[in-house]
């Protein structure tokens, strides 16, 4: 079992993910405008609920098991009249919350950064299946095994597989997904795939591109070209994601 405490205090220090996040969101809402929805479900929020960058809903349900995350959200629903009535926020995990979630009726739902940091993926999954309907969108993503940084190391003859694990990885006890592992494993659940791809082209480690970002070496301007250069280099972005259904 993960210990929640020491993992939120790595992931509150991880060097550049708050850049990671930004982009990670930015695809989430790229894909989200092309549906239509009401009622949102957000399994894991971190520091940065989807609320931060959008509002276009009846109902926002966030299910966060650490304390600290969950309190952060509840600390800025309480200080948003807007937001107030419109968004719940459960400490819990998904699969404790099974009971709880089923009075909603869900049009999407995001799990972004959170599968392969799953224990027992299968056993969630089996649950995320309880709560969907049948023209409910799940979108997850997930750390892209061929991640041109990857890909990089392993042509520099640094690791001897992308799949090798790294220091960051075994801090966070992640496992690994290529787009052909991660769609595999959706499709042995039952579920019916209706997009997937990767996003944002990170040439170097977090802690590499922190420096270079510190040391103003690139801008913002950049890192938005790497979030569009993944139409060039579809298969080697930092990040990987399937958007599916239940099978009709």
């Amino acid at each position: 079992m993960r210990n929640l405490t020491d993992y939120t205090k790595n992931y509150i220090e991880r060097p550049f993910e708050d850049m990671q996040v930004a982009y990670r969101k930015k695809k989430v809402l790229e894909l989200i405008r092309n549906h239509e929805h009401r009622n949102i479900l957000e399994v894991g929020c971190g520091l940065d609920p989807f609320f931060n960058y959008y509002n276009d809903f009846e109902k926002l349900v966030i299910i966060e098991p650490s304390t600290i995350f969950y309190e952060n959200a509840n600390n800025k629903i309480i200080k948003s009249k807007f937001l107030t009535s419109r968004v719940i926020v459960i400490n819990d995990y998904l699969e404790n919350s099974i009971n709880e979630l089923l009075k909603y009726e869900f049009d999407y739902i995001i799990v972004s950064s959170l599968l392969h940091e799953i224990d027992n993926v299968s056993l969630f999954l089996e649950k995320l299946s309880c709560i969907l309907k049948i023209d409910t969108i799940v979108h997850i993503d997930v750390p892209n095994a061929y991640s041109f940084h990857r890909v990089l190391a392993l042509e520099m003859g640094l690791i001897d597989s992308v799949f090798e694990m790294s220091a960051y990885n075994l801090q966070f006890q992640q496992q690994m997904f290529d787009l052909a592992s991660l769609s595999n494993l959706i499709i042995k659940h039952g579920f019916r795939i209706i997009n997937s791809g990767s996003y944002f082209i990170k040439p170097f480690t977090h802690k590499q591109m922190s420096e270079i970002i510190e040391n103003k070496i690139i801008d913002v301007r950049v890192l938005d070209g790497f979030f569009r250069m993944t139409k060039y280099m579809p298969d080697l972005g930092s990040e990987i994601f399937v958007d599916f259904k239940i099978n009709d």
